[in-house]
């Protein structure tokens, strides 16, 4: 059950970009970068610390813990996007 946490926030981010930016075609180049900074935002918000989670280790420093945090949850999300367009034809 500990793989819940960065799935359920990369399936949330990219519903959120999906909803809000996908249409918008002149957003596209941009939507990893969009991605990343909503991923940000969602991570302090909640202030999840996948490294503290999966690792086991104590939050030394919260700032960069939840930085790249985001980082897994925005790239986590991009594969989503690219699985999902791929293996069930969406877009």
């Amino acid at each position: 059950m500990i793989w819940v946490a960065p799935f359920l926030f990369a399936v949330l981010n990219e519903a959120i970009i999906e909803y809000l930016l996908g249409n918008v075609q002149i957003l596209r180049p941009y939507i990893p970068l969009l991605s990343l900074a909503i991923a940000i935002l969602l991570v302090f918000a909640y202030q999840i610390s996948l490294f503290s989670i999966f690792l086991g280790t104590p939050i030394i420093n919260p700032f960069f813990d939840f930085l790249f945090s985001a980082f897994v949850v925005a790239r986590l999300s991009n594969y989503l996007n690219d699985f999902v367009q791929k293996f069930l034809g969406s877009k």
